[in-house]
């Protein structure tokens, strides 16, 4: 059953109060104090959690009842200001829903949470004191932001665009140098920027983007194996008589996941061959690949948008599709293939020159 909504900030205090209460170890008591505003603190709440041999935390709350990863950050830099100077006191942010984004900020900040839906992680030093709780994963009450997915063709395609090309940059310019429409592109920064991934200058222009959080982002949305059309077949003779088949075939097709990755990052061998192509179907007679739904070593990918076949290199005689998209595809993949994607996220990371421009 879906919860009821949260209006006002006093109600995400109060229900996060209760929902604290909840969830410390035994024999830990709990007060809150009432907020405080003046011309020199500012603060929703104080809670002390005290422990069984009477040490105790404070944290200084900050209540957003809907707050983006932008927001929050600018939320705890004012928290950090105004816990300068004041020991054991630490910030902890309440809300009526943090997404996974938001969660992800937060914790990088090494900042407490709370919200209605029982997302929860409280940590402190002295006393010792560390809980973490999973609440809802999806928004319950969804509001009328104009875009707030990643799925589909077009958001991929400015996901791509952000990624593979070196700011700065305004929306139309970027558009030209890529073909994605700018409305599009525009939706997608509003998004990113609200989950503190992009950065805009003074005059609207995109400044800055963290590319390996927009692709972590991206992976929320897009699975290569739901977001396109995909068909598994054998290759009898294994993957290496494969890729002498695809040596210099006349069509065109793209290698992604782990075959890809192997070339950048190689973390071990891969078992399974996954290639974009045009047309399934007549890519597996040209191979002479046999149709099967068990024991699969080739899967033939009809892609969401032809981005795929962009900024391709052909690396030991495959085309291998860009590191972007390997990296993303890895990232939704079942088995090892998310930490094969993390891994080739930081081989982008020391080679940007190699695959960025």
């Amino acid at each position: 059953m879906q919860p009821n909504k949260i209006v006002s900030e006093q109600q995400v205090l109060r229900a996060c109060a209760e929902l604290i209460k909840g969830v410390l170890p035994a024999n830990w008591s709990f007060t809150a104090s009432e907020a405080l505003k003046s011309k020199t603190r500012q603060y929703d709440s104080l809670l002390t959690l005290t422990s069984p041999d009477q040490r105790s935390v404070n944290y200084m709350v900050e209540v957003k009842r809907s707050p983006t990863a932008k927001s929050i950050v600018d939320a705890v830099t004012q928290l950090r200001l105004l816990l300068e100077g004041r020991e054991g006191e630490l910030p902890l942010l309440a809300a009526g829903y943090l997404g996974r984004r938001s969660q992800e900020v937060l914790k990088e900040l090494d900042v407490s949470y709370v919200d209605t839906t029982g997302n929860i992680r409280l940590t402190a030093s002295s006393p010792g004191l560390f809980v973490e709780v999973q609440g809802a994963q999806k928004d319950p009450w969804p509001d009328d932001q104009p875009l707030r997915t990643l799925r589909g063709r077009g958001a991929g395609r400015a996901v791509r665009a952000l990624v593979d090309t070196i700011p700065p940059y305004g929306v139309r310019e970027l558009s030209a140098r890529t073909g994605v429409a700018a409305p599009t592109l525009s939706r997608v920064i509003d998004l990113l920027e609200r989950d503190a991934i992009v950065t805009r200058d003074s005059r609207g222009g995109v400044a800055s983007v963290d590319w390996a959080d927009a692709l972590r982002r991206w992976s929320q949305d897009y699975e290569l194996r739901r977001s396109n059309t995909v068909t598994s077949y054998l290759e009898p003779r294994g993957l290496e008589a494969l890729g002498q088949r695809l040596d210099d075939v006349p069509w065109r097709y793209a290698v992604t996941s782990s075959l890809a990755a192997q070339r950048f990052a190689p973390v071990a061998p891969a078992r399974i061959a996954v290639l974009y192509v045009d047309d399934a179907t007549s890519t597996a007679e040209t191979l002479d690949l046999r149709s099967t739904e068990a024991g699969a070593n080739v899967l033939l990918v009809e892609p969401f948008d032809e981005v795929v076949f962009e900024r391709t290199v052909k690396l030991d005689g495959l085309i291998v599709a860009a590191p972007s998209q390997v990296a993303v595809d890895l990232l939704t993949g079942p088995g090892r293939e998310p930490a094969e994607g993390e891994a080739l996220i930081d081989w982008m990371e020391k080679n940007e020159d190699a695959w960025r421009s």
